[in-house]
């Protein structure tokens, strides 16, 4: 599945051919399946490729000769490609509810501050595997929301890293939210001492910049300049990216409880369910 395609000036030929959503089903007369049977040595050797494509939209096979050496121009990724791909089986496996806007895309533009210093990008989430729980604290039901999800996250921080997934536990102001000012990175550290458990590891603190920090230059991601701020809606957006920057999972609010489910609460159930795609499926 073409997740996006930058039609980098490094691809002679073909790129002008394939658009995002076409599915590539060989590479030289033979099956492709996964993301890994299109790696850099096969795909960006500077030599023709013969690809069979199928467009969804409208059920059309498509024979394109692609071209393409690897791309300096999105630092700081070396060797970029033109096309961000994911295999369609693994990218079905999201349930319908984490499927909202960005799900699908490759890493759309962010800017993110930690809150013990510095400032990341959505370049930097590019070749590991990331979860971003979005939240925030308009509402006292919303501040219940975070120090629950907070909680979970702190019980489950050690399998997810064993998981190779990265966590970013990032606060914003919803467009909901008409009551409470953002945070500052005092007030976010003071957040998790006050609620999380004293006993277990503190998460990593992050959050959208304020008016003197933020730079244009610094929101960038592998997709176009949309940024991820224009999508997420309804806290809280728990955002799930695989090794290649394509979003595999995107939800917003707390999903409803299933009948005869264990867990307690539907928060509960709503950050465990990622936590647990984020574990296995990601």
């Amino acid at each position: 599945y073409v997740a996006y395609n930058h039609k980098f000036k490094e691809c002679s030929a073909g790129c002008d051919q394939l658009q995002k959503g076409d599915l590539i089903l060989e590479a030289n007369g033979s099956p492709v399946s996964t993301r890994a049977d299109l790696r850099a040595s096969v795909l960006l050797t500077g030599q023709p490729v013969k690809l069979k494509v199928f467009r969804p939209s409208n059920q059309q096979t498509l024979d394109v000769t692609f071209t393409s050496t690897p791309s300096a121009g999105l630092p700081p990724i070396p060797d970029a490609p033109p096309l961000f791909l994911v295999g369609a089986a693994n990218l079905d496996k999201a349930p319908d509810w984490a499927r909202r806007n960005l799900f699908g895309h490759a890493s759309p533009s962010i800017m993110l501050s930690n809150a013990n210093g510095g400032i990341l990008d959505g370049r930097q989430l590019f070749g590991s595997k990331h979860m971003l729980v979005f939240w925030d604290w308009g509402t006292r039901e919303e501040q219940a929301q975070a120090v629950e999800i907070l909680k979970v996250l702190q019980l489950a921080q050690g399998d997810l890293k064993a998981a190779n997934v990265n966590l970013l536990f990032t606060h914003i102001t919803f467009p909901s939210n008409n009551r409470q000012a953002a945070m500052n990175d005092g007030q976010l550290r003071d957040f998790q001492a006050q609620n999380g458990d004293a006993s277990k590891p503190p998460l990593p603190l992050f959050r959208f910049p304020n008016a003197t920090e933020y730079n244009a230059a610094r929101e960038i991601g592998l997709e176009g300049a949309t940024p991820y701020i224009q999508y997420l809606r309804s806290p809280p957006a728990i955002v799930l990216l695989d090794e290649g920057g394509i979003v595999r999972w995107h939800s917003e609010g707390i999903q409803p409880l299933p009948a005869g489910s264990p867990i307690p609460t539907p928060t509960q159930y709503t950050i465990i369910e990622a936590i647990k795609f984020a574990q296995e499926k990601l």
